[in-house]
């Protein structure tokens, strides 16, 4: 028995370095792609890198040359970028349909990645994904008008005080923009 046990342990320490090497290729290739698709400066990063050591895992970025990119010196944007790629990349490997909560979704990016973000990432990251913006500074409405296929429902939140918070269903989702202005106009 000894021997048989001793020959499935190293099939399964087999297959799971193999699985291992298998998924970081596909999450380094999933990241990859969604840089690509959301970054509009299209060379920048010629090669992501996805290393498993132990529990952890390290990701590099390398430009044309083949040198490494600092993370720390992207710009805010290209840093939110680079997380929305990895997340994307996680989401996609994991195979589990589990909902996806964003808070302030554009806060740190330009008009051409809000674009991007808006038309390929968070239609598709997940099957359920939850948006809290913060309406015209965080999201225009024409980035709501480009998300509004893909939108199921709408609610608006209102901060009355610093504890209280009024929350009210828009049935119309295609009037959130027009009673958040008609409610906004009213408070000031």
């Amino acid at each position: 028995i000894s021997d048989e046990v001793e020959k499935s342990i190293k099939y399964l320490k087999k297959f799971i370095g193999d699985f291992k090497i298998e998924k970081k290729h596909s999450l380094s290739k999933r990241i990859k792609e969604g840089l690509d698709l959301l970054l509009h400066k299209k060379s920048f990063i010629s090669d992501v890198q996805v290393e498993i050591l132990g529990d952890d895992i390290e990701i590099n970025l390398f430009d044309a040359r083949g040198k490494e990119i600092n993370k720390d010196s992207l710009s805010k944007g290209e840093q939110q970028m680079y997380a929305t790629a990895l997340l994307k990349g996680l989401v996609d490997e994991s195979n589990i349909d589990f909902p996806v909560f964003i808070d302030s979704p554009m806060q740190k990016f330009d008009v051409d990645h809000s674009n991007s973000i808006v038309r390929h990432f968070y239609p598709n990251v997940s099957k359920q994904v939850i948006i809290f913006p913060l309406l015209g500074k965080e999201m225009s409405r024409d980035e709501f008008n480009i998300l509004l296929p893909s939108i199921s429902k709408t609610f608006l939140i209102t901060n009355t005080d610093n504890e209280h918070s009024t929350f009210e269903e828009i049935e119309n989702k295609k009037e959130m923009f027009d009673v958040f202005e008609k409610d906004y106009q009213n408070a000031v």
